[in-house]
């Protein structure tokens, strides 16, 4: 991307990268196998020899395999010789034994699947080592629908990691050879603990005498951090453990340092991964793959190859289904483009409970490996080419937790709501935090920040400078004045409304934002770019009071949004609040380098490679109506047309089109410095990638 000499001026540094090994180019797609064993299961290990799972892997096309270790009920499906260690009573034959014969036949890496935080069975002999409510009280955890009469956590400062977790890790490593440990029930299953542990610690760490009971006490956010870093440290230590007794032993903490976990990736895990959303798992990888892949660790997102349209786990009318392997397909478009590595997750749920696999499931998982594997060469290995950077700023997450879990507390709306607004605009977006952003602004033509009320001062000091630099700035909410000022926004900060409703001109009509906060903001030095209005019609019951402002700072420019419009724009999806953002974009960075004009349910990716340009379009679109119980998509519909247009010094020597057969034309136009590709594409059934160079 063009990037003008000032902005290049500003001062960069090289993030603190904590970039370990994996297994080499050649594992791009992995098989997980997830059992979870329980209590009621029988026969446990008796259909997993490695005369049944050689030609059942082999049917799956797997780089690399994990199978079950250990569950969250705590019960391995091995005869596990570490002191306190709780065997599922169904265990018959030891299936890690079995699945490590396989693999190694086959000549595959073998991960364990083991739950951490979360261990029913140890809770139970151990109340002492469970997460302690503030009352004292034992509390209750269900699983596979079974009550258990303790919360089923693990405090990170308890003995349970040294007593128990890191032998058995241990263990597995020595007894069968085992290359890698995907962490299970980690972060997504921490909450804070007021045992006497942890109430000492977080004393002498903060001063405070005691840790609060409620959210809405000034203090949780200094009790949620110091739970985090709690966890952190249970990491660190079996991370080093795993790393000391077995260099080259590959750790994965599943979910840590993904998009809910924002901030400098220090904790010493070796890959990063999380198991996708059973449903709804393309918007959920849109933001995690963008996420993700600034980490500079090598990455994967799981995906679940079934999904269920009712309950949950354990639940009666629990029924999963395998997935159409279109929408395997399409799931797995957004994560290879963005340049990760895929596993799928299969769970034999229904009576399958053995170790066997079933064969035309496996040849379905196959299909998906085919699919990602042609994809290998043009996504493995790649660079973001930068165009949109939206800020996903970690001292804002650290500020604002909702609640007391370490994931499901964490309130990305706004952010999403800003990629999938700009998504469905056709830019090319990535997600940053202050960590990853700061060396990287000058690289970027623009910056969104979303509703991020509590970024760093150093954050807001560096926007500020990158705009005098020349660069381009959107920054949204009512207290987004309080941050970066009159001077620098051009508006006075007017009246703040509490959950207001306003309405705001796009096309032809207006569209209603609704805000906790709205700013009617009054013009200063910044253009009014739209005003709102206190009802859908145009032209009356007007306020004087802008929708959006443009103001310039030095050889830039910012854009001001007064209201949360991403937030809503999140929960509603409204288009014409997508053309609205879009016309502010115009506004504020005219035309970029590269410009996609497609249907909005095709998503931009711009990578490079060498020196290849390419141009991912990934199609969200379903045959099926999305029903409000059912994200099934089956037969996925091809549509377009698409126009690329990129800026470029001269003629390529080559443009082709990869990964779907269809013709395209494109023509290059000289002008006075340099010229202008234009390529035209009649169609995108789920995922082809324009190639420049």
């Amino acid at each position: 991307m063009k990037t003008t000499s000032s902005l290049a001026s500003l001062p960069r540094r090289a993030p603190n990268l904590q970039t370990r090994a994996w297994h080499g180019d050649k594992c791009f797609f992995g098989f997980h196998h997830d059992l979870h064993v329980a209590e009621k299961d029988r026969g446990i290990g008796t259909r997993c020899s490695e005369k049944e799972l050689v030609p059942m892997l082999r049917l799956t096309n797997a780089d690399f395999v994990q199978t079950d270790a250990k569950g969250h009920t705590g019960y391995t499906s091995w005869f596990s010789k570490t002191p306190g260690a709780s065997i599922g009573p169904g265990v018959v034959k030891d299936a890690l034994k079995q699945w490590r014969a396989a693999t190694a036949k086959l000549g595959l890496p073998l991960h364990a699947h083991y739950s951490g935080i979360w261990d029913i069975a140890a809770a139970t002999r151990h109340p002492e080592w469970c997460v302690q409510s503030h009352d004292g009280k034992p509390g209750s955890t269900t699983w596979m629908g079974i009550t258990h009469p303790t919360c089923g956590k693990m405090c990170p400062r308890s003995p349970y990691a040294e007593a128990l977790m890191i032998p058995q890790l241990l263990e597995m490593i020595d007894r069968y050879g085992i290359d890698g440990f995907w962490i299970d029930g980690d972060l997504w299953g921490v909450e804070p603990c007021y045992c006497e542990r942890c109430r000492k610690a977080f004393t002498e760490r903060t001063g405070i005498a005691a840790p609060p009971r409620e959210p809405a006490d000034s203090n949780w956010a200094a009790w949620w951090n110091f739970t985090r870093e709690s966890f952190e440290e249970y990491v660190t230590r079996y991370c080093e453990a795993l790393h000391r007794h077995k260099p080259g032993v590959l750790v994965c903490s599943n979910w840590l340092q993904t998009f809910k976990n924002p901030g400098a990736p220090t904790v010493p895990t070796d890959w990063i991964s999380g198991d996708n959303t059973p449903v709804w798992g393309v918007d959920s990888s849109r933001c995690e793959a963008r996420f993700i892949s600034t980490r500079g660790k090598p990455w994967d997102i799981m995906m679940w190859c079934f999904y269920f349209s009712q309950g949950w786990l354990g639940e009666a009318k629990w029924a999963p289904a395998m997935k159409p392997v279109q929408m395997l397909q399409q799931e797995a478009a957004v994560i290879v483009a963005l340049g990760g590595n895929v596993q799928t997750c299969e769970n034999p749920f229904g009576g399958v409970r053995t170790g066997q696999l079933i064969p035309w499931r496996m040849k379905r998982i196959g299909e998906l490996a085919r699919f990602v594997k042609r994809r290998r060469s043009l996504c493995q290995n790649t660079a973001a080419i930068p165009q949109v950077a939206v800020l996903h700023s970690e001292h804002h997450v650290r500020a604002t937790p909702t609640g007391s879990n370490l994931m499901w507390n964490v309130d990305v709306a706004p952010v999403q709501g800003a990629v999938f607004n700009l998504l469905e605009c056709h830019y090319g977006v990535d997600i940053l935090d202050e960590w990853a952003l700061l060396p990287r602004l000058p690289d970027f033509p623009v910056v969104v920040a979303p509703e991020q009320d509590c970024l760093s001062d150093g954050m807001v000091v560096a926007l500020k400078e990158y705009v005098k630099n020349g660069g381009r700035l959107l920054v949204s909410g009512a207290k987004a004045f309080d941050r970066f000022g009159q001077e620098f926004l051009g508006v006075k900060a007017g009246k703040v409304v509490d959950t207001a409703i306003y309405h705001v001109p796009a096309l032809d009509g207006t569209v209603p934002i609704f805000s906790a906060q709205w700013r009617l903001a009054e013009i200063a030095t910044a253009k009014s770019l739209a005003t709102i209005g206190a009802t859908p019609l145009l032209g009356e019951q007007i306020l004087a009071h802008p929708a959006a402002t443009l103001n310039k700072v030095g050889k830039g420019a910012v854009a001001y949004i007064p209201c949360d419009i991403f937030r809503d724009f999140n929960a509603s999806r409204y288009p014409l609040t997508r053309i609205f953002v879009h016309g502010v974009m115009r506004a504020l960075a005219g035309r970029l380098d590269i410009e996609v004009k497609a249907p909005a349910c095709v998503d931009v990716v711009l990578r490079r490679k060498g020196g290849k340009q390419i141009i991912h379009l990934v199609n969200r679109s379903s045959g099926i109506p999305n029903l409000p119980n059912s994200g099934v998509i089956d037969e996925i519909p091809s549509v377009g047309p698409a126009t690329i247009t990129l800026k470029l010094p001269g003629k390529p020597r080559k443009v082709r089109l990869a990964f779907e057969k269809t013709t395209i034309r494109w023509k290059y136009i000289a002008g006075h410095k340099g010229g202008t590709l234009r390529v035209d594409l009649p169609f995108v059934h789920i995922h082809a990638a324009v190639v420049v160079g």
